[in-house]
């Protein structure tokens, strides 16, 4: 209470001035503690100023009545009396307003007292702008009631204007009282921000690190199933398919380029079969397609009835082939004939593919690859997972970085607050888990 006393200017004897430091609590309990004794200050005065508006309004309202039973003077007009006392009524339905409207709160409180003197001021306005002219009016009938209302209504205002003289300081102060709580509300809303956006960035970290460690794991995972056995076999099982698949491929173009020089005749056959000319049987139309699509695979076959078919038709010049394609084409046939030649070519094919076939099935029946593409899908996610929560991180570091700038600010105006209330020798301290 000495603390107290001394801010807010208790008499008492000289004492050498010493900073005075609070902590968040301190100012807190302060600041209520003294709004309280503000408000138990001047809660008797306006008890006090209520008893004199209170009176003023009863007196007020005897005025009305007697201004209602009040007779003209002597020797006044008729058309004088018909307007007095239109104007009377005016006077005292707007009296009736303030009975009305200007009620006296049963509550003491500074603050509501200041809410009732606005209230209380406009209706006074509101009523004297409405019967300025109505009393001029009856003062020429009614002398001695309109003087009486006239102090009446003075009386009442200087009763409202007394009221707000004497809670102005003390609402003011309480005002800035209730402007520090506010701020410190401020403050402790904006620590528990920045408290809880410190925990989500620790959290954030952790979740990063996590996926950076797993990252790391399956990197490692990766590197020494690159190194394994299994990996260089597949790797070489992959080779040596690429190799035997060339080898394939040569000998399939091999077999195209047996059937080379045929071309044209071939070519004239399927056009006359296509045009009912000279029609193939099924057969020989099977293997003519054969040597079209995969000539490779038409070697395979008894090729002969078709071979003897083409002999006959380029020997009797049906194909209208020149003397020099029809000698070429018949000595190509003659090497298609050629057992040889063609079991040759058809078992070196065989051989490749049979052994195709062989290093496909090891290859497959490793699980390399598969144990690979599952580290690599895990690998990815755990990238993305870590660029998500990386990407969160820096959105929650400006975020943090906005809350630590608004905490500067919200400081900044409290402590002027508080030194404009309290004295420039007050200092704050706050606790550390606002600290970041």
């Amino acid at each position: 209470m000495k603390f107290i006393e001394r801010l807010f200017g208790k008499k008492q004897e000289k004492e050498e001035s010493h900073p005075i430091v609070f902590d968040l609590k301190d100012i807190s309990a302060t600041v209520k503690e003294e709004m309280k004794k503000q408000e138990n200050e001047l809660k008797p005065v306006v008890k006090e100023r209520y008893d004199h508006i209170r009176q003023a309004l009863k007196e007020l309202d005897t005025l009305k009545k007697e201004l209602l039973d009040a007779r003209p003077i002597e020797n006044a007009s008729k058309r004088g009396e018909k307007l007095g006392d239109s104007n009377r009524d005016n006077v005292v339905n707007n009296l009736n307003l303030i009975d009305e409207k200007v009620k006296v709160p049963g509550n003491t409180s500074p603050l509501t007292a200041s809410e009732f003197y606005n209230d209380a001021k406009s209706i006074l306005k509101t009523v004297l702008d409405n019967t300025n002219r109505s009393l001029l009016y009856i003062k020429a009938l009614y002398p001695q009631e309109h003087q009486k209302i006239n102090q009446g209504l003075a009386e009442l205002e200087d009763s409202i204007d007394e009221l707000y003289a004497s809670i102005i300081q003390g609402n003011k102060k309480i005002s800035e009282l209730d402007k520090i709580i506010a701020q410190i509300d401020d403050v402790q809303r904006i620590g528990q921000e920045i408290k809880e956006s410190t925990e989500k960035m620790t959290d954030l970290d952790s979740r990063y690190e996590d996926a950076k460690k797993k990252l790391s794991e399956e990197t490692a995972r990766k590197v020494e199933l690159d190194k394994s056995k299994e990996f260089e076999r597949a790797k070489q099982l992959e080779n040596e398919i690429r190799t035997i698949t060339k080898k394939l491929t040569d000998a399939e173009a091999e077999a195209r380029r047996l059937f080379t020089p045929l071309s044209k005749a071939i070519s004239r056959v399927e056009k006359q079969d296509e045009n009912k000319r000279c029609v193939l049987s099924a057969d020989n139309r099977h293997i003519l397609k054969s040597i079209k699509s995969n000539p490779a695979a038409a070697i395979e076959r008894n090729i002969e009835p078709f071979l003897s078919e083409l002999t006959s038709r380029i020997e009797s010049g049906e194909l209208g082939l020149k003397d020099q394609m029809c000698d070429k084409a018949l000595k190509q046939i003659q090497i298609l004939s050629d057992k040889k030649i063609i079991s040759s070519l058809v078992k070196q094919r065989e051989e490749y593919l049979s052994a195709k076939e062989e290093l496909t099935t090891e290859l497959n029946s490793l699980s390399v690859y598969q144990k690979k593409e599952k580290i690599e899908r895990e690998l990815e996610a755990q990238q993305s997972h870590a660029s998500s929560v990386n990407s969160d991180m820096d959105m929650e570091r400006r975020h943090l970085d906005s809350l630590e700038e608004e905490m500067e600010r919200a400081r900044t105006v409290l402590l002027s607050s508080v030194r404009n209330v309290f004295g420039s020798d007050v200092t704050i301290e706050y606790e550390i888990q606002n600290e970041n």
